[in-house]
């Protein structure tokens, strides 16, 4: 459930987005208790973002290296 950031927690006024207090009931209107963080979606397109920008490489490469660690890995 979401809160909404503009009204006070406490008594539902509408307080300004910048406000450390509410000017009616003086409840703390602390911002970073409202973060919630990233959601597991967004992780997961951040990592795979980040995986992208690596050294890039062809498909053959890939390819043949995935034959040479398959064939490494029957004989052990």
């Amino acid at each position: 459930m979401s809160r909404d950031r503009s009204r006070c927690p406490n008594c539902g006024e509408r307080v300004l987005p910048l406000a450390a207090g509410c000017a009616i009931c003086g409840a703390d209107l602390d911002p970073k208790r409202w973060d919630t963080g990233p959601s597991l979606l967004q992780r997961i397109g951040s990592w795979f973002g980040a995986i992208s920008f690596g050294p890039r490489v062809s498909v053959s490469t890939f390819v043949i290296g995935a034959i040479v660690v398959y064939l490494l890995l029957q004989f052990l």
